[in-house]
């Protein structure tokens, strides 16, 4: 589909809101994440970046943060304009709503990664205005706060909405100064057990919430993070004979080097990718290839119909020529 830019709108010194008119009609859960081929040169690079915006509103938002040294996000933050247009993959993604289910909800972010969440936090309150939710996001500064007179206006309307910013230089005793900890979470928000939690953001500060909650007394199968991260990456040189093959994956070409899976070439490469285990069980990262491609080291999670297809386990294969790739979007 094609996206032309509408609006350009600062939320921070290096964030940015864009507003997109599609060409197609967009069918996205809440949480879920668009990528955009962007064209920079001879070369079309893919980035994944979450929605902002709710289903049936008139635009859709993305909203990116730049990225010390980022190819694709300094190039749209300062080149993307009203007007232009770019072509983008389908939504896609397995953190949404669905996955938060209907109960009391506690959504976590830290700096961007709030976009999924408050996509799903207005989805929700909109349908449900009356639903319990706790959201807790950190910010560096209050500078860095992102969507404030949103969230702060929708907390107001919505008591069952509690609020709390978590802001690393401000000492004000209403919020939480310095780095979310186990206790101040639990000061905060108390029946942590008897929520499902959501958490986005970067990936340490994930892995320090995941950890806290499980502390508390969370449930494993109620803690969910979000597993695709677009990283910005430096371009990866072109394959080559001698140096590895190539994946063909929607007009866009990656290397792959020998020993490299699927997965890791994807990752590098910034397609999006859905993997869980990582190790071959669960059979999130199902690709489609061709098959006489392909060595694997596990077929979990596969019928022999779709292995005779050319499906596959992207984490526990490789690649023995050039092959064109269909993702399990």
């Amino acid at each position: 589909m094609l996206l032309t830019c509408h609006e350009v709108r600062p939320e921070t010194a290096d964030v940015t809101s864009f507003f997109f008119h599609s060409d197609a009609d967009v069918d996205f859960i809440p949480g879920q994440f668009l990528t955009l081929l962007v064209p920079i040169g001879e070369q079309t690079s893919a980035r994944a970046y979450s929605l902002s915006s709710v289903p049936g509103e008139p635009r859709l938002q993305l909203t990116i943060k730049r990225v010390p040294g980022g190819r694709v996000s300094n190039h749209l933050l300062d080149a993307l304009r009203p007007g232009d247009a770019l072509e983008a993959m389908a939504p896609a993604g397995a953190f949404h709503r669905d996955t938060a289910g209907e109960g009391a909800w506690l959504l976590l972010s830290a700096g961007c990664g709030i976009t999924p969440v408050f996509s799903m936090l207005k989805e929700r309150l909109a349908r449900e205005p009356d639903a319990d939710i706790a959201f807790v996001h950190s910010a560096r500064s209050e500078a860095d706060k992102l969507f404030p007179a949103e969230l702060e206006a929708l907390a107001a309307a919505h008591p069952n909405l509690k609020l709390h910013w978590v802001i690393g230089d401000d000492p004000r005793p209403e919020l939480l100064e310095g780095r979310l900890d186990a206790a101040q979470l639990a000061a905060r928000v108390p029946d942590l057990a008897g929520r499902t939690a959501m958490i986005c953001g970067p990936q340490g500060y994930m892995d320090a919430v995941k950890g806290m909650l499980s502390d508390k007394g969370v449930a494993a199968d109620r803690i969910h993070s979000e597993a695709f991260l677009a990283p910005e990456v430096a371009e990866a040189p072109a394959a080559d004979s001698a140096q590895g093959h190539s994946l063909a994956v929607d007009g866009i070409e990656l290397p792959i080097l020998p020993g490299q899976t699927v997965l890791e070439s994807l990752e590098k490469g910034g397609l999006p990718i859905f993997a869980a285990c990582r190790t071959g069980v669960c059979g999130s990262c199902k690709c489609k290839g061709e098959k006489d491609k392909l060595e694997s080291s596990s077929v979990m999670g596969l019928t022999p119909k779709e292995i005779e297809q050319g499906y596959f386990l992207a984490c526990s294969s490789t690649v023995t020529g050039d092959m064109a790739l269909e993702l399990n979007d």
